[in-house]
């Protein structure tokens, strides 16, 4: 079942013009709508419209409609280049300033963060207006702990993709200048967002689908601890997590991870909406504004095969494992809505969010939702933690509950031992959750974040399937270029705050 919120109103377009703090070609020094807080915050469906675009830029090219999913995917080592320019490009790291997919990446984020920054500056007037409105303090919280959970986010993707990045944290009617913050200023900001959140927000099942929940924000919080090396923070988070709320799905519904028709299931902490819907122009502007409810996921991985599975990340799947013909398709593999259909194209892809499940051919707009956080990911992160904190025992039960969905051998069993991956050591236990992470969550924009984390990027992202060197650099490549354009027109930004090695 789709959300039912769509982000497509009058209101979204003048407050993402309105909002537009990161720095284009044509940057707009000066707001010319004359829309303040004193002037909106007047009904529930203003705050509403609101939030609405705090989240309406995840669905822009530069973030889940198509470079979101492309960058970390091209640099992981799961993926191969199928020749496509704007996936080459990235997949050898060649990346340079003045790059589309750089700029609108940072672009789409800090749009994104002055609509949040916008609502958190509006508590208080909407707050003074609950005795003559039509919306509740509930109302409030809930749309204030969005903005703190989406503005969290953002930051997220930008320290994960930029290091240290401006730390916009107001709404502002001109552009002021803005230094680089330190990496460890953005995570607190980060941290502190999903704290708000977690304790604002409606739990799963009590709000609109497509909503930031409490169980998203306590699973974002816990991802951001581990990436932070805050071991008894993530396992306190992760705890957090309501269990009654969320749950692995069986085998045979495995898939609904991944199609269309099984959207916001049990397994879902967080996606992001499509609905298929954008105009010719809404899909390539570059203003960030508009409705960009359509992602090219489906189109470029499966139908177009511009990034494909590679041959290592097949080689990892064990014998008889069944989600390897649920994630990737090769002759024999058989797919569309009832399963009937075999895959016999003399080619290999992803069939992960291909619309595959759901039907027999892609369809050119792409309304699969993009599922940023889901369940088997916390598991697995939780496995870790545990393991970091030197549990081992409960970090191999937590791998297990991962295997036991899907009828796959348990570690600690002479089976798992055969195949290569004991765990009778602390280092057999990490190599069982690398190994479990790559499987399970493969083409879901997770696994070069991982081997960055494991400093394990230089050994593991080397050459392509064809033994050609992908040029990567551990020194330059972990971060993209600060964009050419931030350099030019951001007065607190100077040449010789580009990351090394651009």
């Amino acid at each position: 079942m789709k959300n039912t919120f769509k982000i497509s109103s009058v209101v979204i377009i003048i407050l993402a013009t309105m909002l537009s703090i990161s720095c284009n070609d044509d940057v707009a020094v000066k707001n010319t709508n004359d829309l303040s807080r004193d002037s909106f915050f007047e009904s529930l469906a203003q705050i509403e419209a609101s939030a609405n675009a705090a989240y309406a830029q995840l669905q822009n090219v530069g973030l889940y409609q198509r470079y979101g999913y492309i960058l970390p995917d091209t640099f992981s080592d799961e993926s191969q280049s199928g020749g496509d320019p704007n996936f080459v490009t990235s997949f050898t790291f060649s990346l340079t300033p003045s790059l589309e997919q750089v700029t609108r990446f940072w672009n789409n984020c800090y749009n994104g963060i002055g609509a949040c920054n916008f609502i958190i500056e509006g508590e208080e007037t909407m707050r003074s207006r609950l005795a003559t409105s039509n919306f509740t303090e509930a109302d409030v919280e809930d749309a204030v702990g969005q903005a703190h959970f989406l503005r969290g986010l953002y930051y997220y993707m930008l320290v994960k993709r930029y290091g240290g990045v401006p730390l916009l944290l107001q709404s502002e009617a001109t552009i002021t200048p803005e230094p680089r913050a330190t990496v460890d200023a953005v995570y607190d900001v980060i941290i502190d967002d999903l704290k708000v959140a977690s304790q604002l927000l409606y739990s799963k099942g009590a709000t609109e689908n497509g909503r930031a929940t409490s169980g998203a924000a306590f699973g974002m919080l816990g991802k951001v601890y581990l990436h932070r090396e805050m071991y008894r923070e993530a396992q306190e988070a992760f705890a957090a997590i309501p269990e009654t709320e969320y749950e692995l799905l069986p085998l045979e519904d495995y898939h609904d991870n991944f199609n269309e028709s099984g959207e916001y299931n049990d397994e879902s902490l967080f996606e992001v909406s499509f609905n298929g819907d954008a105009t010719e122009q809404d899909l390539w502007s570059g203003t960030g504004i508009g409705v960009s409810e359509v992602t090219f996921h489906a189109q470029e991985y499966t139908a177009w095969g511009n990034l494909n599975p590679s041959r290592k990340l097949i080689d990892e799947f064990e014998d008889d494992d069944p989600r390897l013909n649920l994630a990737i398709l090769q002759d024999g593999v058989p797919y569309g809505p009832n399963f009937d259909l075999i895959w016999n194209q003399g080619n290999i892809r992803w069939f992960k969010f291909s619309q595959l499940y759901d039907n027999a051919q892609i369809k050119q707009n792409g309304s699969t939702n993009a599922r940023v956080l889901r369940y088997a990911d916390i598991v697995l992160m939780k496995a870790e933690v545990e393991h970091k904190l030197q549990n081992d025992e409960m970090a191999i039960n937590y791998l297990n509950e991962i295997r036991d969905r899907v009828g796959m051998p348990r570690y600690g069993t002479p089976e798992m031992d055969a195949a290569g991956y004991p765990v009778d050591t602390p280092s057999g236990v990490f190599d069982a959750i690398v190994h479990e992470r790559m499987i399970e969550l493969c083409g879901e924009q997770v696994r070069y974040d991982d081997l960055v984390r494991w400093n394990l990027d230089a050994q593991e992202i080397t050459v392509d399937d064809f033994g050609n060197s992908r040029g990567y650099n551990p020194n330059v490549h972990r971060l993209i270029p600060i964009p050419q354009v931030e350099i030019d027109t951001n007065d607190g930004i100077t040449p010789a705050d580009q990351n090394p090695g651009y």
